[in-house]
C-alpha cells in the first residue's frame, strides 16, 4: 500500500473506534453552556450529564523536553484571516494560491535557512517540531475546519480534522488529516498539499514523553508568472476582456513536488521527592518537586524535492545542464539527530533560583543529488542516463541552558549550541530571552529583551545543487547574525511596541541572474537563472513595529504598524512601511451568536520585492537588467465573523477594492481578484 494513505486510514480507524477509549463522564463538571438543555426531564428525575470541555494545548522544546503553553485553535477573533496565503495580517508576499510559497516582508519574522530549504516557503502548511501541539482534554476532543473561496475552476477547498482524546490523566494521544487543494485564479498555480500526523504524550511526575509522526505530501503548480504585467497595471489597454485565468503565463507544465517524513520523540525522566503543600489554613496536597533529570530526544527526518516539467518553455531559463526534452530533478535529504543531556531543575529548594541543562549529541545528513558524471541509475530519460550522488556530514555537537521559569516578576532563558567535530566545525548558536512583569494601573505591563549571536553555515544546498536549469558547487562562508530587540507590551492600553537590531555578515540570499536576449535596455526580454550569493559586507537591519489597539463600546479598531531600514536595499530589500489595520463591531445577536462585522486593509510601501524562482521554489532578488517596483497598495476585504458556542464561521468579500490595478504580491505574481470566502469550524467534545 502507498505509504500516503497509512496516515489517513489510521485516523479513519481512530475517529470511528474512539468510543472504545472514551472515559463515562460520571460527574457533573464545568461548562454548562454545552448542555442542550438544563431542565430536569419530567420523564426521569436523572441528571443530565454534562461533557466537559477542558482542553490544554502546549509545544515541547526539541531538545530538551520543556513544555510551553499555548493557545487550542478555537479563537474566534481572525478566524476569517487564517486561510489567507498572505496571512492572518496581511505580512507575506506569496504567489496568490492558498498554501502556495510566500515570504515575510517583515525581516525579523523570517527564520534562518532550514537545512531542508525547500520547506521554508510553505510555512503555512509545514509544521516543524517546536510548532507541534500536543494536548491533554478530559473528554475526546474533535475540530472540523472548512475553507472554501472562488468557483470550480478557480477556487480552492481547505479541509482539516483534528483529533484528541485521554487514557487516564497522564497519557493522550491524537491524529490529523489537513488536505488542501486550490485551483488558482491564474493559470497553471494549482495546490494539492495533504498532511497526516499522529501523537502521543505521557505526562506523569517522575516520567514524561513526547511523540510525534507526520507524512506531508506536497504538489503545486508553476506558471513563473504573468507574461505581462499590463493585464494588472493596465488592463484598459488589452485588446479584449479576459478573466484571471485567461491571461497568458511563461509556464505551463511544470511542477513542484515534495514528501517528508517526520519523527520525534523526547522523554525524560525526574529524581525528586514528594512534599505536602499548603492549600489553605486546614488543606495540604501532595505535590512532586524534582530535582535533575536525565532527558534523550532523537529527530528524525526523511525529504524529498522533485522539480518536473514536461516540456521546456523557450527562452525562459538562461542554462541547460543535463539532456533531455523533459525536466525531472530529484534531491533527498536524510537527517537524524540523537541528543543525550542531564538537568539540575529549578526550585527544588531556595537556593536553586534556575535551571541548568547540559547535553551532548551527534547528527548525520546525507543529501543525493543528480549528477552527470556518476551512473546510479537515479532516472533515465530519452537522450541519456543521468546518475546520482550522495553527499555525506557528521556533526558532534554539545550545548546548555539556563533558565528560569518560575516566579512572577523575573523569567530568562540563556541556550546555546556548539559544533565541535564535523562538517560545520565552529558554528555556534546563542539565543536568549528574558522578560521583567511590572506592575502597572492594577494591571501587569512587561518588558522584554530577546538577543542572539549566531554563526552558521547556510543550508547544503546553498553551497551545492544540481539541477537541469540550476547547477553550483560553491563553498560558501559562515553567516555571522548578531540581534538585539525589546518588546514592551502594556494590556491597560493594549499597546505593544518592539524595536529591534540585526546585524550581519556573509548574508546569503538568491539573485536572478538570466541573460538579455534583445538589446532594447528600456523593455529587455531577460531569461531567468537562480545563483546563490553572499554579501561579505556588513549589513544592518532595524525594525520597529507598534500594536494598538482601541475599544469604544462595541466599536474596536486594531493596528499593526511595522518599519524597517536595510542599509544595503539592493541585497536586501524591504518596504519601508507595512500596515496591518481592522475596524470592526464586535455584538452579540440574541444574546448568544458572537459577532465581528467590519472590514481590514493590507498596505506596504512601494520596494523591488524579491522575485521567485520556480526551479528551486525559493523567492530570489530580482535581476538587475530588469527591476519593478511593487506595493503601494490597499488590498481591503468586508468581513462577518461568528461564534455560537462550539462553532465558528465567517464569510468575507476578500479584495473588495480590486478596480484600483497594481495590485501584485511578486513581480509577475497578481493579488487574488474580488472573490467570496467562506469557512465553518466544529469542535466536538463528546
Amino acid at each position: 500500500m502507498d505509504k500516503r494513505y497509512l496516515l489517513p486510514l489510521l485516523f479513519l480507524f481512530l475517529f470511528v473506534h474512539r468510543s472504545l477509549a472514551q472515559r463515562i463522564v460520571t460527574e457533573l463538571e464545568t461548562n454548562t453552556d454545552l448542555s442542550m438543555d438544563s431542565r430536569p426531564d419530567s420523564a426521569s428525575t436523572k441528571t443530565k450529564k454534562v461533557v466537559p470541555n477542558d482542553i490544554r494545548a502546549w509545544v515541547v522544546d526539541e531538545k530538551y523536553g520543556n513544555m510551553t503553553e499555548t493557545y487550542v485553535d478555537t479563537l474566534h477573533h481572525l478566524f476569517m484571516n487564517t486561510d489567507l496565503p498572505e496571512g492572518i495580517e496581511g505580512h507575506y508576499n506569496t504567489l496568490g494560491n492558498v498554501g502556495s510559497p510566500r515570504m515575510s516582508r517583515i525581516f525579523m519574522e523570517r527564520p534562518i535557512m532550514a537545512e531542508f530549504m525547500f520547506t521554508d516557503p510553505f510555512d503555512m502548511f509545514f509544521v516543524d517540531t517546536e510548532q507541534f501541539r500536543f494536548y491533554n482534554t478530559k473528554s475526546p476532543f474533535m475540530n472540523i475546519a472548512y475553507n472554501w473561496n472562488g468557483s470550480k475552476n478557480t477556487g480552492s477547498d481547505h479541509v482539516k480534522a483534528t483529533f484528541t482524546n485521554n487514557a487516564g490523566k497522564k497519557f493522550n494521544f491524537g491524529a490529523i488529516y489537513d488536505y488542501i487543494y486550490g485551483r488558482g485564479y491564474y493559470d497553471a498555480m494549482s495546490t494539492s498539499f495533504m498532511n497526516a500526523s499522529a501523537w502521543s504524550s505521557f505526562i506523569d511526575d517522575k516520567y514524561k514523553l513526547h511523540f510525534y509522526y507526520q507524512h506531508n505530501f506536497m504538489k503545486n503548480a508553476e506558471n513563473g508568472g504573468i507574461t505581462d504585467e499590463s493585464y494588472i497595471t493596465n488592463p484598459e489597454g488589452m485588446a479584449r476582456q479576459f478573466t484571471s485565468n485567461d491571461i497568458p503565463t511563461n509556464l505551463t507544465s511544470t511542477w513542484n513536488r515534495q514528501e517528508h517524513d517526520l519523527v520525534f520523540l523526547n522523554h525524560h525522566y525526574d529524581f525528586g521527592f514528594y512534599q505536602d503543600e499548603e492549600i489553605d489554613s486546614v488543606t495540604t496536597k501532595e505535590v512532586y518537586v524534582p530535582v535533575s533529570k536525565i532527558f534523550h530526544t532523537l529527530k528524525l527526518n526523511k525529504m524529498m524535492h522533485n522539480n518536473r516539467a514536461y516540456k521546456e518553455t523557450e527562452n525562459y531559463h538562461s542554462y541547460t545542464y543535463l539532456p533531455g526534452d523533459s525536466t525531472e530533478d530529484r534531491t533527498k535529504h536524510f537527517y537524524i539527530k540523537n541528543i543525550l543531556g542531564i538537568s539540575l531543575c529549578e526550585g527544588f529548594n531556595k537556593w536553586a533560583m534556575f535551571g541548568l541543562n547540559l547535553y551532548a549529541g551527534y547528527e548525520y545528513k546525507r543529501f543525493t543529488l543528480p549528477d552527470s558524471t556518476q551512473y546510479g541509475g537515479y532516472y533515465t530519460n530519452t537522450t541519456g542516463r543521468i546518475g546520482k550522488q550522495d553527499y555525506n556530514e557528521h556533526n558532534v555537537i554539545v550545548g546548555g541552558q539556563i533558565i528560569r521559569s518560575q516566579g512572577t516578576m523575573v523569567h530568562y532563558n540563556l541556550d546555546g549550541e556548539m559544533v565541535v567535530g564535523g562538517y560545520d566545525l565552529g558554528q555556534f548558536e546563542v539565543d536568549g530571552h528574558a522578560e521583567v512583569n511590572i506592575p502597572v494601573m492594577g494591571d501587569t505591563a512587561q518588558v522584554a529583551l530577546n538577543a542572539y549571536v549566531k554563526n552558521i553555515l547556510p543550508s547544503f544546498y546553498f553551497g551545492t545543487y544540481h539541477s537541469k536549469h540550476a547547477w553550483w558547487d560553491n563553498n560558501p562562508d559562515k553567516e555571522f547574525r548578531q540581534r538585539i530587540e525589546g518588546v514592551i507590551d502594556i494590556p491597560h492600553t493594549n499597546t505593544t511596541i518592539t524595536v529591534g537590531v540585526e546585524n550581519i555578515k556573509n548574508y546569503s540570499y538568491f539573485q536572478n541572474t538570466g541573460i538579455a536576449l534583445n538589446t532594447d535596455t528600456d523593455n529587455p526580454i531577460v531569461t531567468n537563472n537562480v545563483t546563490p550569493m553572499q554579501c561579505t559586507s556588513n549589513i544592518q537591519v532595524i525594525n520597529a513595529n507598534l500594536r494598538q489597539n482601541f475599544t469604544m463600546g462595541i466599536l474596536h479598531w486594531d493596528n499593526d504598524i511595522t518599519y524597517q531600514t536595510c542599509s544595503h536595499s539592493d541585497v536586501l530589500p524591504l518596504p519601508t512601511l507595512s500596515l496591518y489595520t481592522n475596524l470592526y463591531l464586535r455584538f452579540k445577536i440574541a444574546k448568544v451568536l458572537k459577532t465581528e462585522f467590519g472590514a481590514d486593509m493590507k498596505y506596504f510601501t512601494e520596494y523591488e520585492a524579491p522575485d521567485y524562482s520556480p526551479v528551486i521554489g525559493m523567492f530570489m532578488n530580482q535581476n538587475p537588467l530588469k527591476k519593478t517596483k511593487i506595493g503601494d497598495y490597499s488590498l481591503i476585504s468586508v468581513y462577518a465573523n461568528f461564534d455560537l458556542k462550539r462553532t465558528r464561521f465567517y464569510i468575507m468579500y476578500h479584495h473588495a477594492n480590486q478596480s484600483d490595478g497594481r495590485y501584485l504580491w511578486a513581480p509577475g505574481y497578481p493579488m487574488n481578484p474580488i472573490s467570496l470566502r467562506f469557512g465553518i469550524s466544529w469542535n466536538f467534545y463528546d
